[in-house]
């Protein structure tokens, strides 16, 4: 019996070390955005993510279609509220945007004040 013993006391180390590993995040997250959410939701919060969860590693996809993000098989997708489908769900990661259109005067001389977004 007591030639086993160690043996007994490796398959408990392994155990434990198992249950360990089950509690620690790991594995590969893939994410559907633009360079822009990048820039402005996910880098300042980055560095701080991949410390505290060094075994995470993240793929960014830059798309800026409306890839449907499960039929792509990715874990989550960064878009504007807009831009949501009803039936995902959401989490705010970042402030909202305002965005206003900028010219010299010269350019609005020469070009009549848009109305909407796209004129």
């Amino acid at each position: 019996m007591r030639s086993i013993a160690p043996l007994f006391d490796q398959i408990t180390a392994e155990v434990e070390a198992l249950g360990e590993l089950r509690d620690k995040p790991s594995g590969t997250i893939r994410i559907s955005c633009t360079d822009d959410q990048i820039e402005l939701c996910v880098r300042p919060m980055l560095a701080e993510f991949l410390a505290s969860y060094p075994d995470i590693t993240l793929e960014f996809y830059v798309d800026y279609g409306f890839t449907n993000v499960v039929e792509e098989r990715f874990d989550a997708g960064i878009r504007m509220g807009e831009s949501i489908s009803k039936d995902m769900i959401a989490v705010r990661i970042g402030p909202d945007w305002r965005l206003a259109v900028v010219g010299s005067p010269e350019y609005f001389a020469r070009n009549p004040a848009p109305t909407t977004p796209m004129s």
